[in-house]
């Protein structure tokens, strides 16, 4: 990357994190006045214009001066400003986002039209107020904005139209919005640099006025504690609406009042500190968090290895008290070995304080990075008031929106996954809960609906709740329109529950909506946001009351990277679970077995639950009957619990997840997989389908082949590789789809076990210690016996000069590492072996 490519890159991502506080600022303004928020707008605006004149973008300096003069037009109102001042300000910040470069766009924006639209608001403005109008200020002229928003000018460079020249005269009548484009959201990369920055938008004091409500209807923004309440909804609902707080006080007065206290006594300014936080990219922090989890697996591993020296110490000590009873002779070596343990016993004291040192430091890595890798949830609700005022203006209803814990951490990965499933129940909300101003008070509820966003943190998991106090779910309509539409009979629909019932919008394709929109009515939206959410191991559930309104809640782990696991055997696998989803543990009491829609079911505590084998519901072994004393785990997901058996529980640990690529994805009852302590790989399941399972819904299995395929001859294939890790994951990747496999740390190795064992196929990491992968290849081409054995070399080294190497040795394949989990590797073996 070029200098200019860097400054380039680094200018687009402050203009979209002064881009979300300008449009955060501009929708509460919109709401009511507020001194500190129109200052705060101008701060931003002021910057962003230096910043685009230094990098030469002559266009953006243009547009955003006139965003600033129609912002400070509204200073002797407390910068309340009119909608349609509002409007221009949002569809003059969508312009410099793709004048920035920062998003593509096929139509470049009409600078010249924006431009004296803000000159005619910033007028109207000014008259409204009564304040005189200024005289003409002398801008550079408007340039014509490239064809494309990436040809970007080069920073410093002068262009032609930084030329100053008399603005265009404005016309008689009130030029209307131009309609050239729509509201952009910003891009992932500029929320995320908004972390480290813009978390202080959400917290700020602001005390949000209504003005005047135009027919279009509109949508107020509060963070936490500046709302009016919502209308309590039933019991098992009840949300704590916060109270909208006064305005604070400003203006003359208050410059009165401090100055009546006679002088006072100007602190001494604090000395200047240097800014001590810096940048660090996304894969970097990935790259940081890989090798803090691999070393966690080397410290464990080395752990295993340090109870292996104590068992050689005291194997030696007892073969030195059997020499003693040899004799004369005896008493000579079990000198010798009393000497041999003695070393031994030093080796391992050594060997334990040296990595007790090495566990207290590297905790305290993997904390750290785990705490840099936290964002606030404020870079994930900046988007929403802009979302909510612009579609409640087109609904044409009047919304007041309420964010509460925006200062709540989750993991990077966390927060990006949630952004598309909140910002569903948002569309949901508005578009299918709250209603009209008419309808609410016909209803006799206030002409203003409630939309509020709450997060809090519960123990190792993130709750969000969406809430709004419109209609409410109406379960008669559901269950007819669910009949209607042909996913259930009418027997089956009116035996559902309250709840069942309410779950029913959750189907892939479910919708009320007998006309689509771009909105809604699509059959899409619901499903998604929870598969989306189940695939963060997560919940979404509902609850609602006719009338009263909606609450959308959803739980998802703090942490992708990271979680308490729970390690079980079932028939002879080692598997894991997350802990959060198993509420408790009980030996099963065959008094206590009952059946549930003639399925075997277990009576815990009162509630019949689901009962099945771990193992004979994954196809790791036949069902068998239950046997008293066997253990049960209580798991709970997705509002359904049930009772599962399992050989025994392990330990609990808090441990890395290892995300599912390519044919191992496909599995949705697994949801990662882990290392073991003796470097083996765990998968780890997914709570959601242990439950649905258990009730029968479907059929969760490991990736493995039927007995009867077992009995056919498989092909066997060697993976050599000296990253342990690597060689699980290729092996696992290989066995789902019928292959046998054998593994080699390095080439002497694969030698040797090829001088023994007849394999089909050899798949090589390129550089190892030792004997490497082209060596490898190398020796098996130039073999007798072996040279007609297919080879694939499977490296991290892309570079053209590397593939030559490889295929000038003789191998049949060279194949780019990338995720270590590929289609492309299946597709070459396929080829290879027919």
């Amino acid at each position: 990357m070029t200098p200019r490519d860097r400054l380039l890159k680094q200018f687009r991502d402050l203009v979209g994190v002064r881009l979300e506080r300008i449009n955060r600022a501009i929708v509460e303004l919109d709401s009511g006045g507020n001194v500190e928020t129109g200052r705060k707008a101008l701060r931003e605006l002021h910057g962003l214009k230096g910043e685009a004149r230094m990098m030469g973008f002559d266009s953006i300096n243009v547009l955003v001066h006139e965003m600033e003069e129609l912002v400070k037009s509204s200073e002797p109102v407390s910068y309340s400003m009119s909608h349609d001042s509002a409007d221009a300000l949002l569809k003059s910040a969508d312009a410099v986002m793709i004048l920035s470069g920062l998003v593509a766009s096929d139509d470049a924006p009409e600078v010249e039209k924006l431009v004296t639209w803000l000159r005619e608001r910033t007028k109207s403005e000014q008259s409204q107020h009564g304040s005189s109008v200024p005289d003409p200020v002398v801008l550079p002229a408007v340039p014509k904005p490239a064809s494309t928003p990436a040809q970007t000018p080069a920073p410093g460079t002068a262009s032609a139209a930084s030329q100053h020249a008399s603005p265009p005269s404005a016309p008689s009548q009130p030029v209307p919005a131009p309609r050239f484009f729509t509201p952009i959201p910003l891009p992932t990369a500029a929320l995320q640099g908004a972390a480290s920055g813009a978390t202080g938008a959400g917290s700020a004091s602001r005390a949000g006025n209504p003005g005047a409500t135009p027919s279009g209807g509109t949508a107020s923004v509060s963070p936490g504690g500046q709302s009016q309440p919502m209308r309590p909804l039933a019991p098992n609902l009840s949300p704590q609406a916060p109270v909208r707080s006064g305005p604070p006080l400003s203006g003359p007065g208050a410059a009165a009042s401090s100055a009546a206290q006679g002088p006072s006594v100007q602190p001494a300014r604090p000395e200047p500190r240097a800014d001590r936080s810096v940048r660090i990219d996304v894969s970097s922090l990935d790259l940081l968090t890989s090798a803090a989890t691999n070393l966690t697996q080397v410290a464990r591993r080395r752990e295993l290895a340090n109870g292996r020296r104590l068992g050689l110490a005291r194997e030696l000590a007892q073969l030195a008290r059997e020499a003693e009873d040899l004799g004369p002779a005896g008493s000579a070596f079990a000198a010798k070995l009393n000497k041999a343990k003695d070393l031994a016993a030093a080796l391992h004291r050594e060997a334990k304080l040296l990595a007790n040192e090495e566990l207290r430091d590297l905790g305290q890595v993997v904390e750290e990075v785990q705490r840099v890798r936290m964002l606030p949830l404020s870079v994930l609700f900046e988007p929403y008031p802009r979302v909510v005022r612009d579609l409640a203006r087109e609904l044409g209803k009047e919304v007041d929106l309420v964010m509460d814990g925006e200062d709540t951490r989750a993991d990077r990965a966390v927060v990006e996954a949630l952004r598309e499933p909140l910002l569903h129940l948002i569309r949901n909300a508005l578009d299918h809960g709250l209603e009209s101003r008419v309808d609410r008070v016909a209803a006799g509820k206030r002409p203003k609906g409630c939309l509020t966003l709450r997060a809090s943190r519960e123990g190792n998991r993130i709750v969000l709740r969406v809430e709004d106090d419109g209609v409410g779910l109406d379960t008669a309509m559901l269950r007819k329109v669910a009949v209607r539409r042909g996913f259930l009979d009418e027997m089956t629909a009116t035996s559902l529950t309250e709840g069942q019932a309410r779950d029913l919008i959750f189907l892939s394709g479910f919708s009320s909506r007998e006309v689509a929109t771009h909105i809604s009515g699509r059959g899409v939206g619901l499903d998604a946001v929870r598969s989306a959410v189940q695939l963060l191991g997560g919940d979404v559930g509902v609850e609602s009351a006719p009338g009263w309104g909606t609450i959308f809640e959803i739980r998802v782990p703090v942490s992708l990277t990271v979680a308490p696991l729970l390690f079980v055997k079932a028939g002879d696998e080692t598997l894991a679970l997350s802990a959060t989803h198993v509420s408790r543990a009980v030996k099963l009491d065959l008094s206590a077995m009952t059946e549930l829609a003639g399925r075997p079911a277990l009576n815990v505590d009162g509630r019949v639950l689901p009962f099945c084998h771990l193992s004979s519901l994954l196809g790791l072994a036949p069902e068998r009957p239950p046997t008293d004393g066997t253990l049960v785990l209580v798991v709970r997901s997705q509002g359904a619990t049930a009772a599962l058996a399992v050989e025994r529980v392990l330990e609990e640990r808090v441990q890395a997840i290892l995300p599912l690529r390519g044919l191992l994805g496909r599995f949705g009852h697994l949801s990662g997989a882990t290392t073991l302590a003796d470097g083996r790989l765990a998968m780890v399941l997914a709570a959601a389908y242990l439950t649905a399972g258990a009730y029968g819904s479907l059929t969760a299995r490991l990736p493995r082949t039927s007995e009867r395929a077992q009995e056919v001859h498989r092909r066997r294939i060697m993976v050599v590789d000296d990253s342990p890790l690597t060689r699980e994951l290729i092996a696992a990747l290989l066995e789902a789809v019928g292959y046998d496999t054998i593994s080699a740390a390095d080439g002497a190795e694969a030698i040797h076990l090829l001088s023994t064992t007849q394999v089909d196929l050899v798949v090589t990491d390129l550089e190892m210690p030792g004997l490497d992968g082209l060596e490898l290849t190398r020796q098996i081409k130039g073999h007798d016996t072996l040279n007609r054995l297919p080879v694939i070399i499977l490296t991290t080294r892309g570079g053209e000069e590397d593939r030559k190497k490889g295929l000038a040795v003789g191998a049949d394949g060279y194949i780019t590492k990338g995720d270590l989990v590929r289609q492309d590797l299946v597709d070459v073996v396929k080829r290879l072996l027919g």
